[in-house]
């Protein structure tokens, strides 16, 4: 979420990127979509797969946020009397299919595009898992990377635009690398061999991550994608690391905690502030970081909580129910 926010508050405030190199999104929803990719499936992989649980659970933790945020700016744009989205560019964000939507390029939905591309894997990929099995699912991510990395080297002039450099076709690849690394985790002697070398491909990674930060501004390359797997193999196998150590600060575990409220609400607060110069920087260090708190706080949270009590399956036992409405005495 940094290195999103990174790359939209320069161009909210000063018009333009300061370097090239400074263009720094695509590669934090990358980082993102391997994260995800490697979590859902590790989380997916801990015990039977309960597919109803799973697609509550999904529903209530992202969807009241991205609808409390579509609604908004409709009703925003309805009384300033100014158009501010389209409802093609509504309805594709409900649906799942943003970005694929060109037109709408740059409006205050288009961050809905990689939010559209997680859904489509939500939808797809824990089904695959449950009726494929893990061995089957190790060849079908294999492939699904493979096949999506030499279409984009195939047709990367074309791809490397944006908004092209947001479909599924050429960006899925990261999330099923994400997922192909948490399947093979999953092998005790892959995890024995990858506990024992991943403090060794750590550095090198990081350093390829950073070339590919520096060399890749619109369309990032599988071995980004690539390097962020190892990096993440190699923090959750060594959490005491070097490279982990600096991400376990209590601020930046909390900014993880509220990043998806951050990431839907901060669009329009970047379009408000577009050409503003200095004079934006109140609206965008106090008004998005209150927004997006009250997101978390009052949306996110209460729905989260709602997801995980209709999904329960644990009951209270007869016993267990009168200990907590009768007090036991204590011992002397």
């Amino acid at each position: 979420i940094l290195l999103v926010l990174f790359d939209h508050f320069q161009y909210a405030v000063i018009g333009r990127y300061m370097l090239p190199w400074t263009r720094t999104g695509q590669h934090g929803v990358t980082l993102f979509f391997v994260l995800s990719g490697f979590l859902i499936t590790s989380k997916l992989l801990q015990g039977p797969i309960d597919l109803k649980r799973f697609y509550v659970r999904r529903f209530f933790r992202l969807m009241p946020v991205a609808w409390a945020y579509l609604a908004a700016i409709v009703l925003f744009g309805f009384l300033v009397h100014q158009r501010i989205t389209s409802t093609d560019a509504v309805l594709a964000s409900l649906l799942f299919y943003r970005n694929f939507l060109w037109p709408e390029f740059g409006s205050s939905t288009w961050h809905f595009w990689s939010l559209s591309l997680e859904e489509q894997f939500y939808v797809v990929w824990p089904c695959l898992l449950a009726l494929a099995g893990v061995r089957r699912c190790r060849w079908i991510a294999a492939a699904g990377v493979i096949s999506c990395a030499i279409y984009r080297w195939m047709f990367w002039a074309h791809y490397n635009q944006d908004p092209l450099n947001c479909e599924s076709q050429v960006r899925a690849d990261a999330l099923l690398v994400g997922t192909l690394m948490a399947m093979l985790l999953k092998d005790p002697s892959v995890r024995a061999r990858a506990s024992l070398w991943s403090k060794v491909w750590a550095l090198p990674a990081l350093v390829v991550l950073i070339y590919c930060i520096g060399h890749f501004s619109l369309l990032p390359p599988l071995v980004e994608c690539v390097a962020i797997a190892l990096l993440l193999t190699a923090s959750v196998l060594h959490p005491d690391s070097f490279v982990t150590l600096p991400l376990r600060s209590w601020t930046l575990s909390q900014l993880g905690i509220v990043s998806y409220s951050v990431y839907v609400w901060q669009e329009v607060f970047m379009l408000l502030a577009s050409g503003g110069g200095l004079k934006t920087i109140p609206l965008l260090g106090l008004f998005l970081p209150l927004c997006a708190l009250g997101s978390y706080v009052y949306i996110e949270r209460p729905s989260t909580r709602i997801g995980h009590r209709l999904t329960s399956t644990r009951r209270p036992t007869t016993k267990a129910a009168i200990t907590a409405v009768i007090p036991q005495p204590r011992d002397s």
